[in-house]
């Protein structure tokens, strides 16, 4: 099987009749991820793997099948729905989102593509929250912010001008693109996601999680490092279990639920077609430079996807972090691979992102 050779590679193995596909994720848990997992699918089919311990508590072993908060991922579900209401010409790309939602600053001139691919000049919220430390989130862990109060704590911020060149990261984009397939469509944008995503292609390991605090299902645990007050270094030597929470939810922005398998069969339901018409993909496709994105391999901001370089040739996808959890997806542009894998840590090590980055360029670039 092609596939079993690719994971091989990951693990830096000829194409030996018994490849160790969790080689590569061991490398990571020996940088201090307690667990990391990983799903490669081509033309359709699907290998996992999976290293470490999903409970740091009880030992239990990880499971490639093991859900856990995808964070950021959750803007290509949610740009993938605002596509398709643009499909279906009942929003534009072009149209101010002053039209549909009255309230949001300079939303006269923020159109529903600055919002997508990040240029409309909001602010984030989270940079109000003002939580700095471990014992900071621990305390706050279970706040709810519903998306009144991140929008609230956002736009009392002073932002940028919408409509510019580079694109400057926001979680506050997506909040409001949340509420604006609500407006469209008279559901909430649960509904919307279920109808339009999750039922349709199968996720059986994908929900949306916004305001609770708890995994459902069989899930990964995440975990932070544990600090003191006021020390801005970590202590790695002592991880804080951070699963159950609420504070670091971000709703439209961030708050699915998912497995490494359902976001590799939604990037391909994508990037083969099924999902949104050529026009839209192009336009889903085309970046803008991203102004404050810290990895290298980054290369652009499209709408819900940012194009990546690593090493053979574009590849598009998203990045999730949240406290406790790292991941991130991609595929080619032909649909042909794709490829995601979770760690249960964050923040993380200076090496530990670097090792799940070559993992994941082994998958997706290797044994062309």
């Amino acid at each position: 099987m092609r596939i079993l050779i690719v994971l091989a590679l990951v693990a830096g193995l000829s194409a030996a009749p018994e490849p160790s596909a969790s080689a590569p994720l061991e490398a990571i848990t020996r940088e201090g991820a307690p667990a990391a997992v990983m799903a490669v699918r081509e033309d359709g089919r699907v290998e996992r793997a999976a290293a470490g311990v999903a409970d740091r508590r009880t030992g239990r072993p990880a499971k490639a099948s093991d859900r856990y908060r995808v964070a950021s991922i959750t803007k290509t579900f949610t740009a993938v729905v605002v596509l398709q209401l643009v499909a279906e010409r009942r929003v534009a790309l072009e149209d101010p989102i002053g039209r549909w939602l009255p309230g949001v600053p300079n939303g006269g001139a923020i159109t529903v593509r600055d919002l997508l691919r990040h240029t409309s000049g909001l602010p984030d919220f989270y940079a109000a929250l003002g939580l700095r430390t471990s014992q900071d989130w621990q305390r706050h862990r279970l706040d709810r912010l519903p998306d009144e109060r991140r929008l609230a704590l956002a736009f009392a911020q002073p932002g940028g001008p919408p409509g510019a060149g580079r694109a400057t990261y926001s979680n506050t984009n997506y909040v409001v693109l949340g509420k604006l397939i609500e407006r469209v469509t008279g559901e909430t944008y649960e509904q919307q996601v279920a109808r339009r995503l999750i039922r349709p292609l199968g996720l059986s390991g994908t929900s949306y999680g916004d305001g609770r605090a708890r995994v459902r299902g069989p899930h990964l645990r995440g975990y932070m490092p544990g600090d003191l007050p006021g020390r801005p270094d970590a202590d790695y030597d002592r991880l804080v279990d951070f699963t159950e929470q609420t504070i670091n939810q971000s709703g439209a922005a961030g708050s699915m639920v998912s497995t490494v398998s359902d976001l590799t069969a939604l990037y391909r339901a994508l990037f083969t077609g099924r999902l949104l018409p050529a026009t839209l993909m192009r336009e889903m496709t085309a970046s803008v430079p991203a102004a404050d994105m810290p990895m290298p391999w980054v290369k652009g901001i499209g709408l819900g996807v940012h194009r990546y370089d690593l090493g053979c040739g574009p590849v598009y996808g998203h990045v999730g972090g949240v406290r406790g959890y790292t991941g991130m997806v991609v595929s080619t542009p032909d649909g042909r691979r794709q490829a995601a894998i979770a760690v249960t840590l964050n923040p993380n090590p200076a090496t530990v992102v670097p090792a799940a980055i070559t993992a994941l360029t082994a998958a997706v670039c290797g044994d062309r």
